[in-house]
């Protein structure tokens, strides 16, 4: 038997011994975590069922009202204004459609140069488009171009002309085209850089007029209708009948037999009249090569106006706006500056828009429907004018004048129209700080020292919640408190003569 075996027996048992110990103690600290929790949590318990407990006076505390208070402002001597926020854009005071027709001695009418691109600046004398080769010139005047001028011809086409060229070559204006008028004409065409129309045997009949044949009647005439009075067919102005045998309306005397001189004819297709110059062209709507029966481009003259969209109630409150309403331009380009309500336009007015303070939208009331050419290059009247022009697809709309220099047409322009403020004198309150009794009297509550005084107001008009008020009493002044709300309190509680009401 070996001696080694009990050794190794007494070694072992130990170990056994004291990994059971481990286990043993191991369980009593879980049994000992599971008591304190359980402890833990009854104590809670018992603190949340304690802390709900109330007394019957606890629990009448808690519902009883707060104590009274109130919610108060200081009365302000700072006029109340009442103002209209517009967006518009900038636009010139007048359009000047220019439509194109057939140069004598051509066959169709074609597009041959655009010289003038969209918002270049034109004067008298510039060349707004070139049509088979042949340029129409831009001149001032009222009404367009209804027939071909030539020498010795008369009437108050004739004293347009005159009138627009005195200013560049002296003309005097007689309403006869005589020899200055022809060498007049003739520098105006070597300035543009073309060759003047000579006289006779110049011109080819059809729809660019003939200048040695019978002379053109007025436009309306070239369109199937009835002659303008004062135009080809009258004495030059009078409205009688021109004396004679009853020759060509409008044709005088021919001129006496020679050689035929540049500037001696004026085609109704080479001349485009403006209302006001200098001009700014604001589209245009053909290109080299299109037919020039048809519109070419459209300039602006005459200043410029804002045109805002409105809607029905802003068109009624700026109808009623006071002579001495101040408008003023915000962000835009006449930023800071004053202007005026020029027309207003809405759906039933037509094309006869209402007129404020006497001021036109444009420089001639009316726009100027410029026509280079006649027959089927009809006039095209422009949108601008004092009798405003019939809204667009029923829109309302109004046009503000501004002051100041030119801005750029179609530029972004904020306006700010005052249409009501408070006079001097006047106070401003809160509108809750105002009340109204059954019989249509305000009150305003003053509270100093814990006493009120209940004063009567006036109520002028009330804006973005404001009131201004006149004060009946002089105890209402700048700097006193008025009472807004009273909480805890009825609404007349304090106030000396024990008077209430309600909110206004």
């Amino acid at each position: 038997m070996s001696l080694e075996d009990p050794v190794e027996t007494q070694v072992g048992r130990p170990s056994a011994g004291r990994a059971t110990d481990a286990r043993r103690r191991s369980r009593r600290g879980l049994v000992v975590a599971a008591v304190v929790l359980v402890l833990f949590g009854s104590s809670g318990s018992v603190w949340w069922i304690a802390s709900q407990a109330r007394t019957p006076e606890q629990r009448a505390a808690d519902a009883a009202a707060p104590p009274p208070s109130q919610i108060t402002a200081k009365v302000s001597d700072q006029q109340l204004v009442e103002r209209m926020e517009l967006t518009g854009k900038v636009e010139t005071a007048s359009r000047t459609t220019i439509t194109g027709g057939r140069p004598q001695g051509t066959d169709r009418a074609v597009v041959t140069a655009l010289p003038a691109a969209a918002g270049k600046s034109l004067k008298a004398g510039a060349v707004v488009a070139e049509v088979s080769g042949r340029p129409v010139l831009l001149l001032p005047g009222r009404f367009p171009a209804y027939r071909d001028l030539k020498a010795g011809d008369k009437g108050p086409d004739v004293q347009q002309l005159q009138r627009a060229l005195q200013p560049l070559y002296g003309t005097a204006v007689n309403g006869t085209y005589g020899p200055a008028t022809v060498e007049a004409v003739r520098k105006l065409y070597v300035a543009a850089g073309y060759e003047a129309p000579a006289g006779q045997g110049q011109s080819t009949t059809g729809g660019g007029g003939s200048a040695a044949g019978t002379a053109r009647t007025g436009g309306a005439a070239a369109a199937g209708g009835t002659a303008p009075r004062g135009g080809a067919e009258t004495d030059g102005g009078t409205g009688t009948a021109p004396g004679g045998s009853g020759g060509t309306g409008g044709a005088s005397t021919p001129p006496a037999a020679g050689p035929a001189k540049p500037g001696e004819v004026l085609p109704a297709a080479e001349v485009a009249y403006v209302g006001t110059l200098p001009a700014t062209v604001v589209q245009v709507t053909a290109a080299v090569g299109d037919a020039a029966d048809k519109p070419l481009l459209v300039l602006g003259s005459g200043g410029r106006q804002v045109r805002a969209v409105l809607s029905a109630d802003q068109r009624t409150r700026l109808r009623d706006l006071p002579a001495d309403a101040v408008i003023r331009f915000g962000t835009g380009p006449y930023e800071g500056r004053e202007g005026t309500l020029g027309s207003l336009d809405s759906p039933s007015d037509g094309k006869n828009g209402d007129q404020q303070g006497g001021k036109s939208g444009g420089q001639d009331g009316a726009a100027t429907a410029g026509t280079a050419g006649a027959g089927p290059a009809g006039t095209a009247a422009g949108n601008g004018g004092g009798n405003g022009s019939g809204a667009e697809g029923g829109r309302h709309e109004a046009l503000f004048v501004p002051t100041g220099a030119e801005a750029e047409e179609g530029s972004t322009q904020q306006i700010a129209v005052e249409l009501r403020r408070s006079p001097k004198g006047s106070l401003t309150v809160p509108v809750s700080a105002v009340w109204t009794d059954l019989g249509g009297s305000s009150t305003v509550t003053v509270t100093e020292g814990g006493k009120e005084r209940n004063i009567p107001v006036e109520v002028l008009f009330t804006h973005e919640g404001l009131s201004a008020v006149h004060a009946l009493d002089e105890n209402l002044a700048a700097g006193r408190t008025v009472v807004l709300v009273r909480r805890g309190s009825p609404a007349d509680s304090g106030s000396e003569d024990g008077s209430g009401g309600t909110d206004g």
